[in-house]
This record gives structure tokens, sequence and C-alpha cells, in this order.
């Protein structure tokens, strides 16, 4: 059985929170003295795994309100190697990974876009497309710790329902002095067999009594990757089936082997300047850069699967088809190819000012850019080969079986699809804040802080591709357009999936996409098409280039709040309790702006009665859109400490997300039709946020140094889900008035989501040595969720929302430390069904990592690290756990290095 399982049926909370470095579960520290400690949460800078935890145990039995930390546990040592590892060893914190490396996280079942993530308090542009930031575009040395807010605050910047991350990263001020650190080390790719370098160095100093300050970090790193995906995109819910019309079967849409070889190369580096002109002033500026380069290439062995082509079908009980054959189609060699770049930048200045011994100022401003480039576009280029072939996945493997007529020398491949693609997107954002605390001696109301917020934020998003009827031209044809067996090698996928059962093919032929296109536009190539004048065209006018659409469009969205928050103290029968309530008022004006072909008139057909003919502009004409809202937002934080060792909560809070920026686009298309039936669909400017309404409860107790155990309730009721539907919209023409069925994006549905979460963190000091430097950290959520049911009356769980599992055991005495964190998340819902579909679950996935390091001196530290060292595969699949839909595998990576401190 399965460690996980295990776990499962034993109720035991899991957590593996202990990376090389302290996953340190803090709370926010509210401080009695009034200063602002629900967004200022009090990060100790320690050596050492365990004398981190047990400051963060300190600090979260003090906390006013919830929020988990993870500190670095030392200067530019964070536990994992990327940012988003170390974010799910938290409770209730699960991770979604591209090429076997964290991306994006998932926070108490609430998704990437319910998520808010800020630098140093900030929000940072993203080139996601929406909301969701990815982690991997961060180097892990260049931050000091991440805060994870699970509770609301008044003075905490609005916009997630999940929670709010809060990276941090360090300032000259908090490390008085010189320092220089570096670290070198080599990552091993299991899957690629090769070795790639990553530096990473930090110095600062202070000057003049530690009146000024200069610190300047960096991080290089690139890592050559790869990963084996068996595919299949989705099982078609299909009633034409030649010989079983009227019989709903699932019917796989396709069968792809992919082999992708990847290289990412990630820059990036901080600078801070501080100074205090007096006592009570210090000012600080500060400069994030990060770039991140990743190339990318996929080999795929493809097949394709038509109702009318299939044949011989072996069919289970529930309609899915597990055996098939296909006369007369073609097998594919298909290639993939992409070279992007992806950029952000970030500046701030700050200036904190402590007015007198009661009242004290913060002001901060700060603007981020973040664009992500497609240079040339991805391209995906076909040549493929007429034959028969079949599918079988009757065996119970992992892997189905294709049998087909292998590929051997001298075979002539034709050319099919071939294409460019990519999107320019950029962001931006500009924030200005001003922070107010003020102590207070009025009875049990110690302090009041308050505050304004602005922030503008545009993303323009341009999709770009090769235009025309050229991308599929070659394959159409009315007679193959065959290619020269000079363009093909063998590819040879050494070993493909071998983590997984079956017997997959590993050699199939293999070309160059961009050797391809370029003999495409030869005349030999040209020659051969039926309108060869018409194709020499399209290549005088860009050929196989990404051209911009002129159906770009571009989000504006402008923010403007205050808020206030009252901090009260008092006790009852001996037991102390804390209470801060407040209030946030926000109001947010977004513009969506762009250019669509308009709908200029409708005009009877001639052929068909009670049908219209569209009649579109010739040229893109501008679209522009403006929406408005407002929300009041309150919020209470109440701590009770019942004994000296235990302490009991209550949040209370409302809270919203906005609907990404994507879903804004001013964009909508009409077409003609049936007069009592005419459709267009777009996206809708004019969303409203979701809102949710929130109620934690937790009990902890601290029964010895360093150890603890809590559990945590949660409950949070959300309105304005997005669903697709038909909304009457009249469009007025010339020739009338008409009911237009627009297909839009509309805030309809409601859900409410349960959670329980147990953590315990256990230090065996007691055991006699060496086993006294013994500790284990151990955390589990449980999520529930009502909502909204599909076409066919099923509930659905909501996308991402499952049960999660972290085990940490760890050691450190001396000058050894080591660890080894397991991780499991449970299946969950990544896509929802649609109409031709069922959705889409990622399976149980379990993971565990090792690290270990040895002191040298105090000087220098060589480590350790292993990720996925069991060569875990990640497997998706639709509503029946037999309609597999990928399996992949990414392997294990190995990390060997040395770290010297001065």
């Amino acid at each position: 059985m399965k460690p996980g399982k295990i776990f499962k049926l034993s109720h035991l909370s899991a957590a593996l929170m202990i990376s090389l470095g302290i996953s340190s579960y803090a709370l926010a520290a509210e401080e009695v003295d009034g200063q602002n400690a629900d967004d200022d949460v009090e990060v100790i800078n320690v050596s050492g795994i365990r004398s981190s935890l047990i400051n963060s145990r300190a600090i979260k039995q003090s906390a006013g309100n919830v929020v988990d930390v993870i500190t670095a546990e030392d200067i530019g040592k964070f536990p994992d190697q990327n940012v988003a590892e170390s974010l799910q060893r938290i409770t209730g914190v699960s991770i979604d990974r591209v090429g076997g490396e964290g991306q994006l996280i998932t926070v108490r079942g609430m998704g990437p876009e319910f998520n808010s993530v800020l630098f140093n308090n900030r929000t940072l542009a993203t080139t996601s497309g929406g909301r969701a930031f990815s982690f991997d575009i961060f180097a892990s040395e260049l931050i000091s710790g991440a805060e994870v807010h699970k509770t609301q605050s008044s003075a905490l910047q609005e916009g997630a329902i999940g929670a709010t991350v809060n990276i941090t990263s360090l300032s000259p001020f908090d490390i008085p002095g010189f320092k220089a650190i570096g670290s070198v080390k080599g990552q091993y790719d299991s899957m690629t067999g090769k070795t790639k370098p990553q530096f990473s160095g930090l110095f600062s100093n202070t000057f003049d009594d530690d009146k000024f300050g200069v610190l300047f970090s960096f991080s290089s790193s690139s890592r050559e990757s790869r990963y084996d995906e068996a595919n299949t995109a989705y099982y078609r819910k299909t009633n034409e089936v030649v010989g079983h019309e009227g019989t709903q079967l699932y019917v796989p849409r396709n069968y792809d082997q992919i082999a992708q070889t990847e290289e990412r190369d990630r820059t990036g580096g901080t600078l801070v300047l501080q100074y205090k002109p007096a006592e009570n002033i210090t000012l600080t500026a500060d400069a994030l850069y990060s770039k991140y380069d990743v190339k990318y290439r996929q080999d795929v062995l493809a097949h394709w699967f038509t109702d009318d082509n299939i044949s011989n079908l072996s069919i289970d009980s529930n309609g899915t088809v597990e055996k098939l054959d296909v006369t007369g189609h073609a097998t594919d060699s298909l290639v993939r190819q992409s070279d992007s770049t992806n950029e952000l930048k970030a500046y701030g200045f700050n200036l904190e000012w402590d007015v007198t011994d009661r009242f004290s100022v913060v002001g901060d401003i700060s603007y981020s850019e973040a664009e992500a480039d497609p240079k040339k576009g991805w391209s995906d280029t076909v040549a493929g080969k007429v034959g028969n072939y079949s599918y079988d996945r009757s065996s119970g493997d992992l892997l189905p079986t294709m049998t087909f007529e292998p590929f051997k020398e001298g075979d002539q491949l034709y050319a099919g699809w071939a294409n460019l693609q990519g999107n320019r997107i950029k962001d931006e954002v500009l924030e200005a804040k001003v922070d107010a605390n003020y102590i207070l001696d009025a009875g049990p109301l110690v302090a009041m802080d308050f505050g304004a917020f602005y922030s503008d934020r545009t993303l323009s998003d341009t999709f770009a591709e090769t235009p025309g009827s050229l991308p599929w031209i070659y394959g159409d044809n009315s007679s193959k357009i065959f290619l020269p067996s000079s363009l093909f090698t063998n590819y040879d996928s050494d070993g493909f999936l071998s983590g997984g059962s079956g017997n997959p093919t590993q050699n199939w032929p293999t070309f160059n996409s961009d050797d391809l296109l370029a003999w495409l536009a030869t005349d030999t190539a040209i020659n051969q098409l039926d309108d060869p004048e018409a194709v020499r065209a399209l290549y005088a006018k860009g050929g196989h280039n990404i051209v911009d659409s002129a159906s770009a469009y571009e989000v504006n969205e402008s923010l403007k709040a205050i808020y206030a928050n009252f901090h009260f103290e008092g006790a009852i029968s001996d037991m102390d309790w804390a209470v801060t309530a407040g209030a946030r008022y926000v109001e947010t004006t977004s513009t969506s702006e762009g250019k669509q072909i308009w709908l200029t008139n409708l005009i009877e057909s001639q052929q068909q009665p009670n049908e219209v003919i569209a009649v579109k502009s010739e040229d893109y004409l501008p679209v522009n859109v403006e929406h408005s809202y407002k929300d009041f937002l309150p919020s209470i934080n109440a701590r009770l400490n019942i004994t000296e060792d235990m302490v009991a909560r209550f949040g209370y809070s409302k809270s919203l997300t906005r609907p990404d920026l994507s879903e804004l686009s001013p964009i909508t298309s009409y077409d003609g039709g049936k007069i009592d039936d005419l459709r267009g669909s777009g996206s809708n400017p004019k969303l409203s946020p979701y809102e949710s309404t929130n109620l934690d409860l937790s009990l902890e107790y601290y029964y010895d140094e360093g150890s603890y155990a809590s559990i945590s309730g949660f409950k949070k009721d959300v309105d304005g889900y997005l669903s697709t539907e038909d909304v009457i919209e009249q469009i007025t023409v010339p020739t009338g008035t008409y009911d237009f069925k627009i297909t839009r994006s509309v805030n309809t549905n409601s859900t409410k989501i349960d959670g329980l979460e147990l953590a315990v963190q256990h230090m065996f000091t007691s055991l006699p040595g060496p086993f006294d430097g013994l500790g284990v950290i151990a955390n589990m959520t449980f999520t529930d969720s009502e909502a909204a049911a599909d076409e066919e009356g099923r509930v659905l769980p909501l996308i991402g929302l499952g049960d999660s599992q972290n085990l940490i055991i760890f050691y450190e005495k001396d000058q050894i430390q080591f660890r080894v964190a397991y991780n499991n998340r449970d299946r969950f819902m990544q896509a929802k069904p649609r109409s031709n579909r069922d959705a889409h679950y990622v399976e149980d996935y379990h993971q565990i990592d090792v690290s270990a390091s040895y002191d040298i001196n105090d000087a220098l530290t060589v480590f350790f690290e292993g990720i996925n060292v069991t060569n875990e595969l990640y497997i998706k699949n639709a509503e029946f756990t037999n309609q597999t839909l990928t399996v992949t595998e990414t392997g294990p990576r190995y990390s060997l290095g040395i770290r010297a401190v001065f």
C-alpha cells in the first residue's frame, strides 16, 4: 500500500515541511504595542533547521491571524530549489508542476487564479495572461521567505479568496555589517543524463554606523531536461460511430507518444539601497530582475481516430472503446519547436517614518513589468505516412499498444499541417500606498491602523500566427506533396516512458521544423500544388512567419481602496484575548479595448427561408467597454489564550477575487443563420468578481519547546463562479433589431467549501544522543465542496479541490543535517466537462525529495539534493479511471554543491 494511503486510513497528518531549511510554520505576529501585525509578519533570521522551527513556533503561538511562513535556513539558502516546492509543505497548499518543476499553487482548494502573489507586499506583473503567478520565474536563492496569509485582514490587499502569498527578500539593514555568500552546484537530470551548473551569490554591507546599506544578489541556472508522455487529448462522447449509430460511446481522440527535450536558462538578481537620514526615518530603494529563457522540442509519434475510419471496436461496460482498428489513415511524425523569453522587472521605493513614539507612517510606490516574447513562434509541423494500424488498451497496462507498419528506409512521407504561432503578452502594474499606525490608551482599544491604496494595471495580449490558408494547404492538396528523404532522421527515444508498464514504440522518423518550412517555400514544393501562383502570393506576404492578429486586446484595471483596523486586548478569567476588527472599501474600474470585425447588417437569404446572412466590416474596427463596481470587505481576527500552552482562534471575513484579465476581452463575433436562432460568441468585459464569506476556527496546543499540535476548520461560501451560457442580446442593424444568443462567461454559480487541517511538529529532544537531533513535521488537509451540477445532473467538485498530505523527517546534530520530505495530493478535477467530453482529473500523485548537508567549518558547507527520487509518474484521466489521458515521466534530479559564507 502506498504511504499516502496509509496516512489517510490512519488519519495522521502528513507534512514534509522542512526542506533543508526551515519550513517554518509561523503565523503573523500581531504585537501588543499596536504595530500592524496583519501585514508585518516577523521573520527571524536563524541558522539551522531546529532554531528556525523553534522561533516559528513562538511566532505562531503569539500571532493574531493565520499566516504560515517559510524562511530561508540561512541567507541565500531557501528550503527547496523552487519556491512553489517549498510552499507545498504548508498545510492546505498544493502545487501544479510543469516539466517536473513546481509552477502554480492551490490553497484550500482554491486554484491559482484565486490566490494573490506579492513581492515584498507588492503585486508583481506576470506573463501568465491572467492573475495566476508562475513561481518558476523566481530563483529561490533570491528569496528570504514566503508568507501565506490564509485569513483576510483589512490591511491586506484584497484579491484573494484562497490565500495571499507574500514573497520576501533581504535588505542590508536586516543583516548589518558585511556579508558575502556564494554557492555553486551541478544538477543532474536522469532523463537526459546531463549535468548543468547553477550559481548564486549575495553581497551586503552597511556603512557610516549602519546609516547606509547596499545589498546585491544574483542567481544563474541552467537545466536541460526531458519528459516522456503518452497522450490522449480526450475521450469523445459520440453516438455516430459506423456500426454503432445511436449508442453513446467514449472514443479516444488520438494516441500520441511525446518526447520533449527542454533547455531552461534563468538569470536574476536584486539590488537594495537603504538610508537612515535620522533615527526615526528609513528610506529603501530596490530593484528585481529575472529573465527566463525556455527552449523546447517535441518529437511526437501521432495517430488520430475519427468516427468514419475506425472499426472492430471492443467496448467495456461503461461504453469506453478499449480496442479499435484504423484503415487507410496516417501515422504522423509531428515536431514542435519553441524558443521563448519571459522577462520580469520590478522597482520600488519605501519610506518608514516613526513620527512619534505612538504614531508611524509607511509610504510605498512600486512598478513592475513582465513580458513574454514568443520570438518567431512555436512550430507545429506534421509529416505523415498512410497505412493501417490498431489501438489496444485492454491489457491493463498504463500504456496502450499501437500496432502499425513500421517505418523503414526509403519510405516516403508527405507534408501535412505546418504552422507557427505564439502570444505576445505584456503586463504592467503601478501601485502606491500609505499605511499608518497609531498606539492608543483607551481601555481595551490599544491601537488602530489605517491606510489608502491605489493600483493601475494594464495587460495586453496579442496572438500571432501564420496567416491565411498556408498552414493546411500542403496537407489538403488534391495530390500528396511528398517530402525528400534528406529531411528525415531516425529518432531514438532511448527507453520511452520506461517508468510505465507497456511496450511503446522506441523509434520513428523525425525532422527539423525550420528545414521543413524552408523546403515548403521552394519552387520544387510550390509547383506541386493545385494553385502555385496563389501560394507564391501568400509567401510574398510573409509566408510561414507569425503575423500579429488585428484582434489584439488590452485591459486596464484601476483600483482605489481605503481601510481601517482596530486592535483590542483584554482578559477573561485569567485568559488573555486579542481582537482585530476592521473593514476595507475598494472601487474597481476596468476598461477593455480591442479591434474586431463588426456586424454591419443582416440580409435575407435567397436560398434558405427564415435565414439571414451576416454582412461584416472589411476592416477591424475599435471596440471599448468600461465597467466598474464597489466592494465593502469587513474582517475580524480573534485570539484567546485558554492556558499558557493552548490557543484558540476565530476569523471572519469577506473577500473577493476579480476575474482573470484575459476573461475581460471586449471582442465579440456574430454569425448569420436562422432568424430565431442567431448566435455569436465572445468574452465578457462586464464580469463581476467572485465574492466569498469566510469562517475560520483553530485550536493549537504548544506542549514542548519547538513542538505543537493544531487542528483548524474553515468554511467558504463563494458566489459569482463563472459558467458559459447563451446570453440574449439585442443587436440593431439597418434592416432591423434582432435577438442574438451570445455565448459568454457569466457570474452565475455558487459553492460552499469546507475544510479541516491537522498539523503536528515534534522534536525528539528527550531521546538520548545522537537521536535527540531527530524531528518530524506532519500535516493533512481535508476539503469538500458543494458546487453546481453539470449538464447531466452530476455534482462536480471544484477545479483543484482535493485532499493533501505532507510528512517530513529531519535530523540536525552538530555539522550534519538531512531531511526526507514526502508530499501527496489526492485526485482532483483539472478541467471542467464540455458538451463533447467529460471532466478531466489528475490522479493521486506523491513525491519524495531528500536533502543533506555537512558543515566543513563555520564558512563552508557541502550539500546534496534529490527531487522525485522514486521517479513517480504524473497521470491524468477522464471521469472513468480507465480512460487514461496522459502518463508523464519527468525522472529524478540530483544536485551536489558547496556553499560559502563570509
